[in-house]
């Protein structure tokens, strides 16, 4: 059984990401919610996946992510996001686009809980790697930065912005032959969204959050065929894949894994003890990358 989840990666994922916000400002929509839910999920174990072509592989924004786990309960906890650098001391380009996913990630979640001046300086993190990596120009257009600025109240106009210059982003990425830097950001968008809801349950330990973090994990297969696929582009990837591959096999080993019936509409449940396993590699591999 295939799960509707895979959809055209590019304009697709940005159209999600902007419905999925319209949602989420109208927390009585239960209708709402579970539409933009279904846009963002990752496919269960045992979806079959072989016979897809990496290109098709959904990879949500970090804002749908941190939107995800928002609706599933997860509350803002301070301290937990990384911590702030400038962007001089990523010396590669392999560190600043992998930074400058997990810095994406800790502005999505700072928008979604009010934290604006946090999510002022995370954006000038962003702006700052994007300019080292050669797309600045990016942030430039429609007075990007201006509008930021000038809507700093409304969470759903922040998101919008978020979304559009996520789509500005990947077009001149595509544009310029460079998608590669995208798919290295993304990774590190996704293991810094997975700290965050790992951490942040285990302070509370909700089922709802849990599902969620089984969900995200599902992720990985699509991510992995397009880091393959680009392994050519930096010399780093290989490794990269190896890290992320090394966390999914211990996931694969997990009893409620191994016996997840593929035909189940329901989410794997894991244990708190396997979370917290799931958690612990997350946030070592998440040390390595933000270490420079």
């Amino acid at each position: 059984m295939k799960l509707n989840y895979i959809k055209q990666l590019g304009c697709l994922s940005i159209i999600a990401s902007v419905a999925l916000f319209s949602c989420h400002g109208n927390s009585n929509s239960s209708t709402a919610t579970t539409a933009a839910d279904t846009l963002t999920k990752a496919p269960q174990k045992g979806t079959d996946m072989a016979d897809q072509d990496s290109e098709t592989y959904l990879l949500p924004s970090p804002l749908q992510i941190a939107s995800i786990f928002k609706n599933s309960g997860l509350t803002y906890q301070p301290g937990i996001t990384a911590p702030f650098k400038d962007a001089a001391q990523f010396n590669s380009q392999f560190e600043q686009a992998l930074n400058m996913g997990i810095f994406s990630a800790d502005l999505s979640y700072c928008i979604l809980n009010k934290q604006n001046d946090d999510a002022v300086k995370y954006l000038n993190i962003v702006k700052s790697l994007s300019d080292k990596l050669g797309f600045g120009s990016v942030f430039e257009s429609n007075s990007f930065l201006k509008r930021f600025q000038a809507n700093m109240n409304s969470t759903d106009s922040l998101a919008s912005l978020i979304a559009e210059l996520q789509m500005q982003t990947d077009t001149y990425l595509e544009n310029n032959k460079q998608k590669y830097i995208g798919v290295i950001a993304f990774a590190g968008a996704w293991v810094e969204s997975m700290n965050i809801g790992g951490t942040v349950y285990e302070k509370g330990k909700s089922n709802s959050v849990s599902s969620r973090i089984s969900e995200q994990m599902n992720i990985l297969e699509g991510l992995e065929k397009l880091l393959k696929k680009y392994n050519a582009s930096d010399s780093h990837i290989a490794r990269l894949i190896t890290d992320l591959n090394t966390i999914k096999a211990a996931y694969d080993e997990f009893a409620e894994v191994k016996s997840y019936n593929p035909d189940s509409e329901q989410p794997i449940n894991l244990t708190a003890e396997h979370v917290s396993q799931l958690g612990a590699m997350i946030k070592t591999l998440r040390s390595k990358f933000i270490a420079a």
